[in-house]
This record gives C-alpha cells, structure tokens and sequence, in this order.
C-alpha cells in the first residue's frame, strides 16, 4: 500500500505516516489508463481510486524531522569529474555493450579497473552475516547521490556539497543483518546476489564510514522540515469489484 501512495502523492516512503499495515500488505491492480491520458495524469488517477475504493482520507501537513545533509569532509573529495561523454560500443544486435565483471579483492565480483559503462551500476550481495552493497557511480551528480542516501536511510538527505558537475566513483559499505534479506528501497538495485557464507571480511563499513573514508564527504545529522502526507483513515480491504 505504502508504494500505491508513493506513487499517487509523488512521495518519498519517509514522507508518509499511516497505519502499520501499509508497510506489509500487497494488492494487485489491474487498471486501464485513457489512451489520451498523460503520464501527468497517473498520480490523480491513483488517488481517485484509492479514495473510491480504499476510503483514503489524508491530509499534508509539515512536520520537524530528522534529516541528514550531505557536505564534504575535512580532507576534501576523493573522486574525480567525468570525463566528457563518449558514444559507446554497440553489439551486434544493437544494444550498449557492458563489461564483464571480474574478480575483485574481496573475493566477490567487481568491474574491471578503469571499464566504462553507460549507467552506474549498484549490486547486493547477501550473506549468513548480513549485506554488502557495491556502487560504481558514471557520471552521477551529488543530488543523485543524496537521492541514493535518501532511499537507503529512509531519511531525506539535502545535498550540500557545493560540488556542480557529473563525478565517477565507486563506494562499498555494510548493513549487518543476520540471514542477508535485502531491504526494499528505490530505486531497487541492479543486481542482488545470495551467499550461504559470510559475506563481511569484518564488521563491516556502515555508509557514513564509507563515505568519507572512500569519498571525502560525510553525513551530518540535523532538524528540518518535511512536508508529509498523514493518512487519516483508509481500509485495508477495498470495496469489491
């Protein structure tokens, strides 16, 4: 339920308080949308049928939360600005040629030092211990990145870095988690991977740790507003078709 409403108000999952129930419980819709419709419409169309068939009563309201912001660290960042663009290499059925990936030296698979690729890339890999989570960033801007951070930490994080252009990078961090499960969030990863084994060489590198130790910036903890969409009422059985 909570991604109906993420995707009828146009929100973050942290922006929206309702009842428990709207984390765990799935629906199934199948819906035509007018053929003159735009993708403008959707979001309205999605509320109309949650008011209709859910009973959705909900208000906006701003609200003083925690938030993260996202600065660079003393020692300065630790990357680069991407090169310019270049075409890339096509097969020979017309798609974007990727590269393989290989080894890396933490035993699990790794790009190929100095590929390019068209996108960045994240992949989970999930383990007895818990969840490494490995991103190789092409020309990604920081309020890119802060969108990424916003997902994983279900708490905005306001970009201010003061860094303008597209950046390469790569950054690997660790959620402890006993059996691995792999958390939804959004976007969801490109890959996830599932060990038997460990998958943490150590405790593990929490993102903070990880972004400045790999990348020169840090998160910093602060107050601030949010607008959020406060669910009044709504039904956790539609009315029937």
């Amino acid at each position: 339920m909570k991604n109906l409403l993420m995707r009828a108000y146009e929100l973050k999952s942290y922006q929206i308080a309702g009842p428990a129930w709207i984390d765990s419980e799935r629906y199934e819709i199948a819906a035509k949308i007018p053929s003159a419709a735009s993708k403008q419409d959707v979001p309205l169309m999605l509320r109309a049928m949650l008011a209709e068939r859910f009973h959705l009563v909900a208000h906006s309201e701003t609200r003083q939360l925690s938030i993260y912001e996202l600065t660079v660290a003393r020692t300065g960042p630790r990357f680069h600005q991407s090169a310019a663009a270049e075409p890339q290499a096509a097969t020979d059925d017309g798609t974007i040629a990727t590269p393989k990936w290989s080894k890396g030296p933490d035993g699990f698979p790794a790009l190929p030092e100095g590929a390019d690729v068209p996108r960045s890339y994240e992949v989970v890999f999930g383990g007895s211990d818990g969840l490494m989570y490995k991103l190789w960033a092409r020309r990604e801007t920081m309020q890119q990145l802060a969108d990424r951070l916003s997902s994983q930490l279900t708490r905005p994080v306001i970009e201010h870095t003061g860094l303008k252009e597209q950046y390469d990078f790569a950054l690997a961090w660790s959620i402890e988690s006993a059996g691995g499960s792999v958390p939804r969030t959004d976007p969801p990863p490109d890959e996830i991977d599932v060990y038997n084994t460990p998958v943490l060489s150590d405790a593990g590198v929490s993102i903070f740790s990880a972004l400045e130790s790999q990348l020169g910036l840090k998160l910093e903890r602060k107050k601030g507003p949010l607008q959020m969409l406060i669910v009044d009422r709504i039904d956790k059985v539609p009315t029937a078709n």
